[in-house]
């Protein structure tokens, strides 16, 4: 079993009572600050874990930490705190990204189960469909246990690894899929048919389940709220603007199209995001959108480029959550000092 020191540390912040003492100091500060945790999927099968997943039992201890420690609320509810709380709450909001069907099957029964509202973003184009996103393909191939050695040229630089250990595949797969993400759609896809040519896959592997609008009615009902991820998941930077335009007008309107409601929510896909097309989500009438840039929210942060806490990883127990709060804390602490 490998030892790494940056875990020791993380166990050390949380156990030691450091992070508990920088929530207090937080709450302590006189304004309200705002924590946006992002999960994408909840594996239900020990040892099956997806990409970006976390297993269905650290799900559960998430939801019970962050809701022991903070004042969870629904994304609206955690915009207007900041705008009008003049209390030293720090809140708590869950996102789950893309639309995952074990979203419905392991998520949303633990967070009916703790009375934790959270809210799912979509990708409509893949909403009921047996869909594999390519960062999962290239996962697949990665983690497969066939697959000991990778040599592969990521642009001009040669990669060569031998593969004992799924934390080395998370982490050359996220490599990779970084490396992709700045591709266009016909390099990429002929860059992970390579790999699968490689690196053959079981003829038995079965394409992931999106949820359905059947599941999507369902949990709508208690707790869960959606919000949109546009239509087929790209990097809006990379499109023009009537293409731009199209994934968040489309993605908006389906989504209420089918619910009945004003979606109000918008995050961007991978996270990223340029003032153009922030500019374009605002314009189709979002009321805020979400990024992967770390950090906290207070109530000076930009509605249109909210940060998070990720929390992926099958090794992401409470502890190391913890530490990730407790470090985003610190690293943005001269940011609020300003507000004080």
């Amino acid at each position: 079993m490998e030892v790494y020191f940056k875990d020791i540390f993380k166990d050390l912040l949380h156990y030691t009572g450091i992070s508990k003492s920088l929530l207090w100091i937080t709450r302590n500060s006189g304004h309200p600050v705002w924590l946006i945790f992002t999960y994408h999927r909840v594996s239900g099968v020990p040892g099956s874990d997806g990409y970006l997943a976390i297993p269905e039992h650290l799900f559960e201890r998430h939801v019970s930490f962050i809701k022991n420690r903070f004042k969870v609320v629904s994304m609206l509810h955690g915009l207007e705190a900041l705008k009008q709380d003049t209390s030293k709450n720090v809140y708590a909001s869950i996102n789950l990204d893309d639309g995952y069907m074990d979203n419905y099957l392991y998520a949303y029964p633990i967070l009916k189960r703790y009375r934790v509202p959270a809210t799912i973003f979509l990708a409509t184009d893949f909403i009921g469909k047996g869909h594999v996103f390519w960062w999962d393909r290239v996962f697949n191939v990665i983690s497969s246990e066939k697959v000991d050695n990778v040599a592969l040229n990521l642009g001009s630089e040669r990669v060569c690894c031998n593969l004992n250990g799924m934390r080395k595949r998370v982490i050359l797969t996220n490599r990779i899929n970084s490396f992709l993400r700045l591709k266009k759609d016909r390099e990429r896809e002929d860059f992970i048919r390579n790999l699968e040519k490689s690196h053959p896959l079981p003829k038995d592997s079965e394409p992931t389940v999106m949820l359905g609008w059947d599941e999507i009615r369902k949990m709508r009902c208690e707790y869960i709220s959606f919000g949109a991820h546009t239509k087929t998941h790209r990097d809006l930077r990379s499109l023009k603007d009537e293409e731009v335009l199209e994934e968040l007008r489309g993605s908006k309107k389906e989504i209420e199209k089918r619910l009945g409601i004003e979606i109000a929510g918008f995050s961007y896909p991978f996270g990223v995001f340029d003032e153009r097309v922030k500019a374009f989500v605002e314009k189709t009438g979002f009321q805020y959108a979400r990024t992967t840039m770390q950090g906290f929210n207070h109530s000076k942060t930009d509605r249109f480029s909210l940060r998070n806490i990720t929390t992926e990883g099958a090794d992401c127990k409470v502890s190391f959550l913890s530490a990730r709060i407790s470090a985003r804390l610190l690293k943005n602490w001269k940011e609020y000092k300003r507000l004080l």
